[in-house]
């Protein structure tokens, strides 16, 4: 492969990939207790040529439908190397795409990876400008790397500040703070934003910070500052061949608990603890308009999902659901004939004529510290009701919805 790689610069993706012509590089992940690797991330090389840095490999890949069969081709050979190297107590960090675990790979590719997740240990990175792309996509690559025994990093944490809000639902085992978080000049409202709500994250969910871009002793003290207790930048190493020998650091990654993702309704799942009362479809508006005043108030991302059942998402509903995107806050509604894309950030999610929805109203608030919520089922003429504050409740109720989210 080395005298492919060197003599290939004027080979283009499709060759690049039908040639294997790409290699990994690994870079370091160390604890900062001790500055000591816990594993090492897979990085892709091309060709010597314009395809050979990973950026622009990846955009040609893009540009060409071919970002799955590059992710795929490029984990392979990570796990290969990786299985090599003979560094057995070491995590591999890999990045796949949830686009690429839904894909349909070739079978040696599939084997490649059940074999890696079997004998190593994984942590399956996860950008989060996926989070809100791809949201039924991306926690089925969850719950299957789960299943698969891997941790989930949830990377570039602070590129796209309104995927904080979605953090809660990945439950990553490792948050990865951006290096413009880590080099940041000034601490800036923004970046404030962004640490204080990871730092709430990783307490309640006994996670990990990991700060890209440490570069000089600077950043380092940033990143510690910042909560951080991995790292991962030219401080410690660049990118290139694994070590013959390596100290591990005695330090071990965290692994979360898994969030119960129910095959209910939000009602079936949060009723059983809340109180049920009788109302009218009027009241229950009082409580959906109380749940939807939180959110004008909030100052950090969000997700609102709204769910109207068989009844009519009306023009008074879009304005105030445009206002609350107009703040930061994606909106989801489900409904029957509710179109895909109802303008700004609202999708709409259709419901087919057996869902068990039809009968039932929901309003959930989540964002990257709370959650609230408000929910009903119509029994002939009455609907029972009920309301939960409980932010994890809330989570898993919004779970039970993800799965009804289009690609």
């Amino acid at each position: 492969m080395g005298d492919d790689l060197r003599f290939a610069a004027d080979v283009g993706i499709e060759g690049i990939l039908a040639r294997r012509l790409v290699k990994p590089v690994f870079q370091p992940v160390v604890s900062l207790a001790d500055e000591r690797p816990v594993g090492f991330e897979a990085l892709a090389r091309g060709p010597e040529g314009p395809f050979h840095q990973a950026p622009a490999l990846f955009a040609a890949a893009a540009r060409a439908g071919l970002s799955a069969e590059l992710d795929w081709l490029c984990a392979s050979a990570a796990g290969q190397a990786y299985r090599e190297a003979d560094l057995p107590e070491m995590a591999l960090f890999v990045n796949l795409n949830p686009d690429t675990l839904a894909s349909d790979p070739p079978a040696e590719l599939v084997e490649a990876y059940d074999e890696l997740t079997q004998e190593r240990d994984v942590v399956l990175e996860i950008t989060e400008q996926s989070v809100m792309r791809e949201p039924a996509r991306l926690m089925e690559a969850v719950l299957d790397a789960r299943r698969r025994k891997a941790r989930i990093a949830l990377d570039d944490i602070g590129v796209e500040p309104g995927s904080l809000a979605a953090m809660p639902l990945v439950n990553p085992d490792i948050i990865k703070l951006d290096r413009s978080i880590i080099q940041a000049r000034t601490n800036s409202w923004a970046v404030s934003q962004v640490v204080n709500a990871v730092l709430d994250e990783a307490h309640r969910r006994d996670a990990q910070i990991l700060a890209e871009g440490i570069e000089r002793p600077e950043h380092l003290a940033v990143a510690r500052s910042m909560g951080a207790t991995l790292g991962q930048g030219y401080l410690f190493g660049r990118p290139g061949p694994l070590p013959d020998q390596v100290q591990r650091s005695e330090r071990e990654l965290a692994r979360v608990t898994s969030r119960n993702v129910a095959h209910q309704t939000p009602f079936d799942l949060l009723a059983p603890t809340a109180d049920i009362y009788p109302t009218s479809e009027e009241m229950f508006a009082s409580m959906v308009g109380h749940i939807e005043n939180q959110a004008t108030q909030t100052t950090s991302p969000a997700i609102l999902v709204v769910n109207v059942g068989d009844g009519d998402y009306d023009d008074e509903s879009r304005i105030r659901h445009t206002y609350l995107t107009s703040r930061g806050i994606d909106v989801f509604v489900l409904g029957t004939g509710t179109a895909r894309n109802l303008g700004n950030r609202i999708r709409g999610i259709a419901l087919t004529d057996d869902d068990p929805l039809l009968t039932e109203r929901t309003v959930l608030f989540v964002g990257s510290r709370y959650g609230s919520g408000a929910f009903a089922r119509r029994d002939g003429d009455t609907l029972h009701a009920g309301t939960c504050y409980n932010p994890e409740r809330v989570i898993e109720a919004v779970l039970t919805l993800v799965n009804r989210l289009p690609s």
